[in-house]
């Protein structure tokens, strides 16, 4: 009899659904906002493809799944539906914790981004890329005696340094919003000036964040 019963669950078992490992692709990130009260926070979304190949809903808790960006790691409590879905995964960065991955995020070097997972005792890795938000020079704009500057970027700007002019220095700073444009600020400036050729040596800021210099010829 207990012959026949451990012969029964064994078959039982091996007929029970065996749960399928999801596949997930890397489908890009982007910028989705910046604050600065109470502190800077820069909230980035990375946007991944799933696929579910079970006939049942998946919890992806169950693999142990967790999306890293740099230093920062975010475990991901999502539950899939059987087939495909897309997801935006919003990680928050902020200068208490993730201060070299803000600033790695916004350089040409950018950050690494995987999304790992365990099972059984073994790593898996779903998919693994880089990403990076390098920031645009602002663009000059003369207009007379003044000089306006264009933020190309989806990011708020904190710009100052000097405008150096007919062998005349001047202090400058501006606050550029994100995509938009402002009027430099000039300490000293005065009217004959402005058809002169020169060029901006400036510090651009996001606040907290990132700091980068550059020079912009007039």
């Amino acid at each position: 009899m207990r012959k026949w019963l451990l012969l029964a669950l064994g078959l039982l078992a091996a007929c029970a659904p065996q749960t399928l490992t999801p596949e997930a692709r890397f489908r890009g990130g982007e910028i989705r906002g910046f604050a600065v009260s109470p502190e800077p926070l820069l909230l980035l979304g990375v946007r991944v493809e799933f696929q579910n190949p079970n006939p049942f809903p998946l919890p992806l808790a169950t693999f142990g799944a967790r999306l890293r960006v740099g230093e920062v790691t975010v475990p991901l409590d999502l539950t899939l539906p059987p087939g495909r879905k897309e997801e935006v995964l919003l990680v928050r960065l902020s200068p208490k914790g993730a201060l070299a991955t803000a600033q790695a995020l916004l350089s040409r070097e950018g950050v690494e981004v995987a999304l790992e997972g365990r099972t059984l005792g073994q790593t898996l890795t779903f998919f693994r890329t880089r990403l990076a938000f390098p920031l645009e020079p602002p663009r000059v704009r003369r207009a007379g005696v003044n000089l306006f500057l264009e933020n190309p970027n989806p990011l708020p700007l904190r710009v100052e340094g000097r405008l150096v002019l007919l062998g005349q220095t001047f202090q400058v700073e501006a606050d550029l919003p994100a995509q938009g444009e402002s009027r430099l600020q000039v300490v000293g400036f005065r009217p004959g000036l402005e058809r002169g050729s020169g060029r901006l040596e400036l510090v651009l800021e996001v606040p907290g964040l990132f700091r980068q210099s550059l020079v912009l010829p007039l």
